[in-house]
C-alpha cells in the first residue's frame, strides 16, 4: 500500500489545479477538466521471430483529464490515469530452444524447480502521463471535432502474469505470478487519436475518441531474472505492447 499513497495527493493538486485556471480563464474556457474511462484492446510484438504474439488482451483506463488551451483550436493535453493492459507471448517449443521458468527464483535453479512454460499472459499496470497536442475544429452545432498528437510516459505499477507450462509431461497454469522484475519501470509511445466533444451547456462536454497507442521502448527486461534457456542462461527478451483505446469522458 505504500507505493500508491501519493495518488490521492496527486489528484488532489489536479482538483486545484483546475480550479485556479478555470477562475483565471474567465469565459474564454481555455482550461478544462476532466475524467474519463478507457477499454481497450492490447497485444505483445516481440523483436525475436522466435517468440510468437499469441493474441489480445482486453484492458481498462481510467482517471484525470486536464487540457491547457493556446487558442479554441489548439490546445495541450495531458494528465493522469491508471492502465491495465497485456498480451500474451507464446515460447518456442523445439528441444533445442525450451525455456524454462524458475519456481525459487532464490536459489540456483536445477532441473528439479524448472518447468517447460508455453505461453504467458502479461497482465501490466501502469500509471500513465500523455503529453498531446489537440487540435480542434471551430464548433459545429453542438459538436467539435478532434485530432490527437503527442506521446505517453508510463510508470509501471504492477506486473503479473498467467503462465501454461508443462512439468514433466503434465500441463497445468500458474496463476497471478509476479513478473515485476521481468518489467521495465518506464515504458514510453505515441499516441495519435480522433475523436469529438458534444457540448452539453457552456463548458461542459462529453468527449469521445479512439486512440491508437504504440509502445517504442521494450517492456520486458532484456536479461531476464526468471526465465532461463536449457543451460539455465538468463533468457534475452525483447518485446513492446501496442493498444487501441475507446476514450468515453466528460470535460468541464
Amino acid at each position: 500500500m505504500k507505493k500508491i499513497t501519493w495518488l490521492p495527493i496527486v489528484f488532489l493538486l489536479f482538483f486545484a489545479n483546475g480550479s485556479l485556471f478555470s477562475q483565471d480563464s474567465g469565459n474564454n474556457h481555455l482550461f478544462h477538466f476532466g475524467l474519463k474511462v478507457s477499454p481497450a484492446l492490447s497485444w505483445f510484438t516481440p523483436s525475436d521471430k522466435k517468440f510468437t504474439d499469441n493474441g489480445v488482451k482486453f484492458g481498462f483506463g481510467y482517471g484525470l483529464v486536464t487540457e491547457f488551451g493556446f487558442t479554441k483550436n489548439y490546445a495541450f493535453s495531458t494528465g493522469l490515469e491508471i492502465l491495465n493492459a497485456g498480451g500474451k507471448i507464446g515460447f518456442p517449443k523445439s528441444p533445442d530452444s525450451t525455456f524454462y521458468t524458475v519456481l525459487n527464483t532464490d536459489v540456483t535453479p536445477n532441473r528439479t524447480d524448472t518447468f517447460l512454460l508455453q505461453q504467458r499472459t502479461y497482465m501490466l499496470r501502469y500509471v500513465n502521463v500523455p503529453l498531446l497536442l489537440k487540435l480542434k475544429t471551430n464548433q459545429i452545432g453542438a459538436m467539435t471535432y478532434f485530432g490527437q498528437f503527442g506521446f505517453d510516459v508510463s510508470f509501471k505499477w504492477q506486473a503479473t502474469s498467467n503462465d501454461d507450462v508443462s512439468l514433466k509431461g503434465t500441463a497445468s497454469t500458474r496463476n497471478d505470478v509476479d513478473i515485476s522484475k521481468d518489467i521495465n519501470f518506464i515504458r514510453l509511445a505515441l499516441n495519435v487519436g480522433l475523436g469529438a466533444e458534444y457540448n452539453l451547456a457552456g463548458s461542459t462536454s462529453l468527449v469521445f475518441a479512439l486512440n491508437y497507442n504504440n509502445g517504442f521502448t521494450n517492456t520486458l527486461k532484456n536479461g531476464s531474472k526468471m526465465l532461463f534457456d536449457k543451460k539455465f542462461t538468463a533468457l534475452t527478451q525483447k518485446a513492446v505492447f501496442n493498444y487501441v483505446a475507446l476514450t468515453v469522458g466528460v470535460l468541464f
